[in-house]
């Protein structure tokens, strides 16, 4: 079990699972979820951090703060649902290689270089490596998460996705990954 508690994850697991979720009832909940882990972290006062945390994640643009009925709620942007997304499938156990390379091209222009970089970020975050400028290498299926990334920067036709069975000098990209053929 991992020592260090990803925060982060949780709020917005958090305010995934409540749909939207009050902020005053924030807190509470995600501290009796904690519990366990606070035992050793008692050097900093952990209300304070979480809702340091929050502001940060408001900042990022993976929250937003809608008001109902005089109340504050918190509840997830399309950037926050795919920041959950890319946990989810980060903490899925990682298969056995099959043996074939996931790649992703894409020509975008440059007057929507802000979203190319995005799209940038997000894939190299994932795990994906670069092959060449505008192409990027995974090993694991990650159909799902290209899928969500097109959708959300509204790329379409602009990005592709391949399942490539035989890929030429690859060795360097095994030992990368940490990989092992199947015999």
């Amino acid at each position: 079990m991992q020592d260090r508690i990803d925060l982060k994850r949780i709020i917005l697991t958090t305010v995934a699972t409540a749909g939207i979720l009050a902020i005053a009832v924030l807190a509470p909940n995600v501290l009796q979820v904690l519990k366990p882990f606070l035992k050793k972290k008692k050097r900093y006062n952990f209300k304070y951090y979480l809702n340091q945390k929050a502001r940060k994640l408001l900042k990022d643009g993976l929250l937003k703060i809608d008001t109902e009925n005089g109340k504050q709620l918190l509840s997830l942007t399309k950037k926050g649902e795919r920041k959950l997304l890319y946990y989810q499938i980060k903490e899925k156990e990682i298969p056995k290689w099959d043996g074939k390379w996931r790649v992703v091209t894409f020509d975008v222009w440059e007057s929507a270089r802000s979203k190319r970089n995005i799209l940038r970020n997000e894939i190299k975050d994932f795990g994906f490596i670069q092959l060449q400028r505008s192409v990027w290498i995974f090993p694991y299926e990650c159909s799902e998460f290209i899928e969500l990334l097109k959708t959300d920067l509204s790329f379409g036709k602009n990005i592709r996705y391949m399942v490539v069975e035989n890929l030429d000098h690859d060795e360097n990209l095994i030992k990368y990954f940490g990989l092992k053929l199947s015999p």
